[in-house]
């Protein structure tokens, strides 16, 4: 699962590091706020195949899952985006990657005599940014306007020894490996390879806790990312 993001650098920066030719940043810069504390229907930054970088509402319904009913998703698993019926055309032509510092996961621990749910920040051990695979419906300008347009994370199966908070994490990708996710002429076998071989292993990254008061969406501050002086 992945709920929450930071998101505070410049995009420029994920730009950089993600060694874009020739990035085009189609966000006013000056009007956004650094995100420590992102969640599901805010408009985190997305880097296109063509090099944008775009703000992108996180959350998607097919038109055809509007008419029924069904709820907006946030996430995808890797192992069937492909063929669900929800994901399967998305995941030929409109995949992105979502720049991130960061995300936090929740885990059960004892607090006196009662279980409570502790946050925990997850980050690159060295620091750098990541870039979590994504799928958007959001192909043109226009397609934004349309109900339930948006974006969902792809998670991918949680490996042992990431702080054991859940069965599932986000589909993380270095820089290098990054911008194969987004190449359009990609096969499918070459994209199924690339999932299934060269996500970011549990070894590259490192948690602490964090604050409780990242529970509420609405907070959202550097405070929020900083480690615990103790076990409360």
């Amino acid at each position: 699962m992945c709920g929450r993001i930071s998101q505070y650098r410049l995009p420029m920066h994920y730009a950089q590091r993600l060694h874009l030719k020739n990035p085009f940043v189609l966000v006013d810069t000056a009007d956004r706020r650094p995100g420590y504390n992102l969640s599901p229907g805010t408009h985190p930054l997305a880097v296109y195949p063509d090099e944008t970088i775009r703000a992108v509402h996180w959350g998607y319904c097919p038109p055809w899952a509007i008419q029924k009913k069904l709820p907006q998703t946030i996430n995808t698993r890797v192992e069937t985006a492909s063929t669900s019926a929800y994901f399967r055309n998305l995941w030929k032509k409109a995949r992105i990657l979502v720049p991130a510092d960061g995300w936090f996961e929740w885990r059960v621990e004892a607090r006196g005599d009662k279980p409570y749910k502790q946050p925990y920040y997850i980050q690159r051990a060295d620091g750098e940014p990541m870039y979590l695979a994504a799928l958007t419906n959001i192909l043109r300008d226009d397609d934004a306007a349309a109900p339930g347009a948006g974006f969902v994370i792809v998670t991918s199966a949680a490996d042992e020894g990431l702080v054991d908070v859940r069965d599932r994490r986000p589909l993380v990708f270095a820089p290098a490996t990054a911008k194969r996710w987004l190449d359009a002429q990609a096969s499918n076998e070459d994209i199924d390879k690339l999932v299934k071989s060269d996500g970011m292993p549990a070894s590259h990254f490192v948690w602490h806790r964090v604050s409780s008061d990242v529970n509420r969406p609405t907070n959202d501050e550097p405070r929020l990312i900083e480690q615990l002086a103790e076990i409360p």
